[in-house]
């Protein structure tokens, strides 16, 4: 890893250590690390295939195992509480996920071979440089000017995405937003691997000229959940994304995975605070029906037309950078 990544990695993982008593905020520990917010989780998993909170919960089982083990009298209630859990009950689920024995056998009698086992993550916890990809990714990195654009945000269940893709597609059509007027884009705020599906962001956006955003109404706007956003004007690191026969999920997964684990570390860029989005060319449906994919559906695109030469029309990805 590179020598700056390296040392925000360290920064935050102290500040986990010292802090495991509190619940954690994550705009903190960003700000501890010194990356943007907008990459933070996206990049701690790309090099440790693990979650913050897998890692934090882990942490916590294994300092609760302690004083189970150690301290036969000890109540749950208050290990939950001195672990900042939100309540007995969800320690008790986090641990027996983590730990594999409830709190109550543990601390009844304890499996010390399978705690220690429990450990060994921990014990080499590095970026993990096994599963760098050999495919060559041609990065390029291009300048932008400012892009307003007119957006529709989907937040909850990553099932239900193509509900409001289809809202979106109906409001575009409706409002004349077609190939020759607006370019479709996606800003991934968060992901399903490692983002609660309550939790999961993602925009749903096209650019717009200055004659079409003239006509829109704010007003009316807001009746449709629709706001007016913009791409910030700056440079940006782009990778093209082709399907290679096994839907655009796959690759697209791994070829942002490239960027946060491999380029990113590779040439020691400094991330601007917005987040990763995606370019969309044509009309395309995601073949993969796991709800842990990169990105579930893929939404109508009406753009400029991708290269005729290539077999199949591209994802263009986007990473800000400074």
């Amino acid at each position: 890893m590179s020598h700056r990544l390296d040392k925000a990695f360290e920064r935050a993982l102290a500040y986990l250590d010292q802090h495991l008593h509190e619940p954690i905020d994550l705009n903190v520990l960003a700000d501890v690390a010194q990356l943007p917010q907008s990459h933070f989780e996206a990049l701690f998993y790309a090099l440790y295939h693990m979650s913050i909170d897998v890692y934090v919960e882990l942490l916590k089982s294994l300092e609760a195992a302690h004083l189970l083990g150690f301290g036969k009298q000890v109540s749950l209630a208050t290990i939950a509480a001195k672990l900042a859990y939100r309540d007995q009950q969800h320690f008790i689920e986090s641990f027996t996920h983590s730990i594999g024995q409830t709190p109550e056998a543990f601390q009844q009698s304890p499996d010390w071979g399978n705690f220690f086992a429990k450990q060994q993550p921990l014990k080499s916890f590095q970026p993990d440089t096994s599963q760098q990809t050999q495919q060559c990714h041609l990065v390029e990195i291009i300048s932008l000017d400012e892009h307003a654009l007119v957006v529709m945000q989907h937040y909850g269940d990553p099932a239900l995405l193509p509900l409001t893709v289809e809202r979106f597609i109906k409001w575009r059509q409706q409002h004349g937003l077609s190939a020759l007027s607006s370019r479709t884009f996606n800003l991934l705020h968060s992901t399903p691997p490692f983002t609660p599906k309550t939790q999961y962001r993602i925009d749903i956006a096209v650019s717009l000229n200055i004659d079409i955003q003239a006509r829109l109404n704010t007003v009316d706007l807001q009746h449709c959940d629709i706001s007016l956003k913009s791409l910030p004007e700056g440079r940006y690191a782009t990778l093209r994304c082709f399907d290679d026969g096994n839907g655009y999920d796959n690759c697209l997964a791994a070829a942002i995975d490239y960027l946060y684990r491999d380029w990113l570390n590779a040439n020691d860029v400094v991330l601007r605070d917005f987040p990763l989005f995606i370019e969309q060319f044509g009309i395309r449906h995601s073949k993969s029906t796991d709800q842990d994919s990169i990105h579930p559906t893929l939404t109508q695109s009406e753009s400029q037309q991708p290269d005729p030469q290539q077999d199949s029309m591209p994802i263009i990805i986007y990473l800000p950078i400074v």
